[in-house]
């Protein structure tokens, strides 16, 4: 739904930087998920919260909302090629033009 930008000469002076929003982007994702799944004291204002979970959990799997290339690939590919031919891009864009080489290289073992 997102795309987290990063200024070129910001990347370029402390390459570092997108390997850590990254991983803190997956920290806050995880944690708000793992609240939304407590039973026992919920921490969002409506009662069917945990229900709402459990089922988003029963239909997407494990991780409802992947980040990163891979995952999201069949996603990015129709929304690039949607831009060129909108003309929103002058040329055509590839996923991985979208992504650092260090993020695009993650992957859970």
């Amino acid at each position: 739904m997102h795309l987290i930008a990063i200024r070129r000469d910001i990347y370029e002076a402390n390459p570092w930087v997108a390997m850590n929003l990254y991983k803190a982007f997956i920290k806050a994702k995880d944690n708000s998920v793992r609240r939304s799944l407590e039973i026992t004291a919920t921490r969002y204002p409506f009662a069917w919260c945990y229900d709402s979970a459990e089922k988003t959990k029963e239909i997407f799997g494990e991780d409802s909302f992947p980040y990163g290339l891979e995952p999201n690939r069949p996603t990015l590919e129709a929304f690039l090629k949607y831009a060129y031919d909108q003309g929103i891009c002058h040329r055509k864009v590839t996923p991985e033009e979208l992504f650092p080489p260090e993020i695009s290289k993650v992957f859970k073992v």
